[in-house]
């Protein structure tokens, strides 16, 4: 039986803390969509974050194929090539064929590439950097203990 048929007719009441910690969830998984979906609109960067999350994959000049830089950065493999088609027009990647396996097609970032990645996981460290220095001893370690879990919980969705 359904859990929704198990309840009683009457109404249960909502707790406020309820309400609250759902509010805050609610407001958090949204800026995560708005984060995702947005395409870099500040002028400075080089990257949107779903670029930025499939090119740190190759970070250090490290060499992946395609469907092993899709499984990195948590996205198909006909979403990573859709994908590297433009960071390749862009000059951020070269594709090529694997030298161990010239049926496998090699991902590895250009001087551009690189650059722009270093630029966005600088900017990315900042703004971390910023919230490190504004939150108190006793915020910074809740933190610490939540994060875990709330990306335990994100992964469930």
């Amino acid at each position: 039986m359904p859990a929704s048929a198990s309840r009683s007719s009457k109404a249960v009441p909502r707790d406020a803390d309820r309400e609250r910690f759902e509010a805050a969830w609610d407001g958090f998984a949204a800026a995560l969509r708005r984060r995702r979906s947005r395409v870099a609109d500040r002028p400075d960067a080089k990257l949107t974050p779903a670029q930025y999350h499939l090119l740190s994959a190759l970070e250090g000049g490290r060499a992946l194929a395609v469907g092993e830089l899709a499984r990195a950065a948590g996205v198909s493999s006909p979403t990573a090539t859709r994908m590297l088609d433009g960071l390749e027009r862009d000059g951020l990647v070269t594709r090529q064929p694997a030298v161990e396996d010239r049926r496998r097609i090699s991902v590895t970032t250009t001087g551009a590439g690189a650059s722009a990645l270093a630029e966005t996981r600088a900017r990315i460290d900042g703004i971390r950097e910023r919230l490190f220095a504004e939150l108190t001893p006793e915020e910074r370690a809740q933190a610490e203990a939540l994060l875990p879990r709330l990306a335990e919980a994100l992964e469930q969705l």
